[in-house]
């Protein structure tokens, strides 16, 4: 089974900047995590355009009702909002490829500003996302990884039901191409974020957002960023018309 880790620099690092863009999903019985992320649309003068979407894996949104807690600690002011957020028509809201799930996260805001209070979220940016030339980098040697993931406890135990928990193992290309976190993982993993690090110079490495996990079953594929970036850019990318000539 994957390690919980505690005293690992390069962990604190992924919670340090990461730990505050992910919100748990799904029922008790089939948990999972989705995470924020922003596209850079453009650079200007004025700052930067970015579009922001909400990530996790295909299985966890083929329901009628999503289930989405609200963390305290991402709610402005504190307090404000109540435990549990329950979407309807929640299958429809999502466009999916190879496993990934994608939405605009304007009904999370739009929800928000209902109830008077606001997200104090972090995303993982497009500077964070793994490029496809970092994917292709990824091959049969493992090297390290870390996963986001919001575990269940059991009913009864003290504490938040779907505390965040940060897990390490590694992760390589299989014979077949497909990039695998190797080893389980505590059920609620299942859509969140993966990290690896690359090494620059002797002492300095660069965290980057691989991807994220389609399940928490043993040895889940990791959903790269190249799969996300591509359906990203068919939901945005003007649809042609074709006319037909008389």
């Amino acid at each position: 089974m994957s390690a919980v880790t505690e005293d690992d620099p390069l962990a604190d690092l992924v919670l340090e900047h990461w730990s505050a863009s992910t919100l748990p999903v799904g029922s008790r019985t089939s948990p999972g995590t989705a995470f924020f992320y922003n596209e850079l649309v453009a650079s200007t003068p004025d700052g930067e355009q970015v579009r922001e979407w909400w990530l996790t894996a295909d299985r966890l949104t083929r329901t009628r009702f999503g289930e989405v807690r609200l963390r305290p600690e991402l709610v402005e002011p504190t307090g404000a909002a109540s435990d549990e957020l329950i979407g309807p028509d929640f299958e429809q809201m999502w466009a999916r490829r190879s496993g990934v799930a994608v939405t605009r996260t304007s009904f999370l805001h739009e929800h928000a500003a209902r109830k008077g209070w606001s997200w104090a979220t972090t995303q993982i940016t497009d500077g964070a996302a793994a490029k496809a030339e970092h994917v292709r980098a990824v091959d049969a040697q493992p090297r390290g990884a870390y996963a986001l993931g919001h575990v269940t406890r059991e009913l009864g135990e003290p504490g938040e039901a779907r505390p965040l928990a940060i897990a390490t193992s590694t992760i390589a290309r299989d014979p077949d191409g497909v990039v695998r976190w190797r080893g389980t993982l505590p059920a609620g993993f299942a859509g969140g974020p993966v990290f690896t690090a690359d090494q620059r110079g002797a002492r300095e490495f660069v965290l980057r957002c691989l991807g994220l996990l389609a399940s928490a079953d043993r040895n889940p594929t990791v959903l790269t960023f190249d799969t996300i970036h591509a359906l990203i850019k068919n939901l945005v990318q003007p649809k042609r018309t074709f006319f037909r000539r008389r």
